[in-house]
């Protein structure tokens, strides 16, 4: 069963995906194929990945682990993504079905598959298949809505297969597959029969207006604010992401608020046929569709040094656990103090390694998939 309600409601059962040997296959020569922006400490990675699960689990969270539910899959499921995938031929048959699940995430060198396939030069820094290195991430490739499951369009050439491999470990009953432009769930905020949006650097307006009339249609949503997000080219660790790297919503009542890009961004408002676009800055808008009295905590204070470093530290990627209760990185202690000053418990855990994550860092929402928040 799969119900989400709104970003600011109790989480009760979410995806996560303990990193992994995928994580190996970084190297210098293979950043930038896999789309990466540093290489991690595989231990130390792990260790904090862990202590993060652990704090979700602390709150009595349900957790789904992906690595895990990945072994359960039929081998034909495996064989037929590996196959779909792959850019070599492989003898498929001569492998376990625990291999076909650990080569669909962990990939296949062109080394790796001269045993086992038609490779005639192995070479350790070609795929034949490339590594989910993002798949610990599990905000983006798939979204919830009410009861309905989005599956996602990835914008980046390396994560094009998390989707299909996301539906296909949790088989969701009800799902809407984006088949026009990007939509990732970094971008995608529910409230409560609307929703909040941000495109431009990862999801686009294609994908949106393929998206939105659809969920309007099955009764998902009746309106959406959406936000346009720039940065200054459309490639990795260029500052903005997701939405979710700019702003959090920790309850109805408190915005997590990165002022200095998001009161200029556009905002648009979206009821049906047509998108108006509303000239107020985003958090007016967001006091009348949360409540009037919005209290917005702007990230570091608003103080132009604070500001820029905790916002690349991800102050805003925060994960509602509870009515009035996140989980959020532990250096961001001005916007973190703020946020406790608004009445919100902050759970905090150390993520050195985990924020090097991925194109343009990662923090914790970006790490979870919510099933249920209710």
């Amino acid at each position: 069963m799969l119900n989400v309600k709104a970003e600011y409601s109790p989480l009760r059962k979410v995806a996560v995906a303990t990193p992994g040997k995928e994580k190996s296959r970084l190297s210098p020569k293979t950043l930038y194929q896999l789309q990466y922006s540093e290489i991690p400490d595989p231990v130390e990675l792990k260790d904090e990945h862990d202590k993060f699960v652990s704090k979700l689990k602390e709150v009595g969270t349900e957790v789904v682990n992906l690595r895990e539910e990945v072994m359960k899959l039929g081998r034909e499921d495996l064989e037929d993504m590996v196959m779909k995938y792959s850019e070599c031929s492989i003898d498929l048959e001569s492998l376990s079905k625990e291999t076909l699940a650990d080569i669909l995430i962990s990939g296949l060198t062109a080394s790796e598959a001269k045993s086992i396939g038609t490779v005639l030069l192995p070479e350790d820094e070609e795929f034949c298949l490339k590594p989910l290195v993002n798949i610990m991430f599990t905000r983006d490739p798939g979204m919830v809505i009410g009861k309905t499951y989005v599956k996602g369009r990835m914008r980046w050439e390396s994560r094009k297969m998390e989707p299909e491999v996301f539906s296909k470990i949790l088989r969701p009953e009800n799902v809407l597959e984006v088949k026009a432009g990007f939509f990732e769930g970094g971008d995608f905020f529910p409230l409560e029969g609307r929703l909040l949006m941000g495109f431009g650097t990862r999801s686009s307006a294609i994908g949106l207006s393929y998206a939105l009339p659809k969920l309007r249609e099955i009764g998902e949503i009746d309106e959406a604010i959406l936000v346009k997000l720039e940065t200054p080219e459309l490639s990795p660790n260029k500052g903005i992401g997701h939405l979710d790297t700019v702003m959090g919503i920790p309850d109805k009542d408190v915005i997590i608020y990165y002022k200095s890009l998001l009161d200029r961004s556009k905002v648009y408002i979206y009821k049906g046929r047509e998108v108006e676009k509303d000239p107020r800055p985003l958090k007016e808008v967001l006091r009348e569709y949360l409540t009037p009295d919005l209290r917005v905590v702007n990230i570091g204070n608003g103080e132009y040094y604070d500001e820029e470093r905790e916002h690349w530290l991800l102050a805003s990627n925060v994960i509602v656990v509870d009515k009035g209760k996140i989980i959020a990185y532990d250096h961001n202690r001005i916007t973190n103090s703020l946020v406790e000053e608004a009445g919100i418990k902050v759970i905090t855990f150390k993520g050195n390694e985990i924020i090097k994550e991925g194109g343009e860092r990662s923090g914790p929402r970006c790490m979870t998939l919510p099933l249920i928040k209710s």
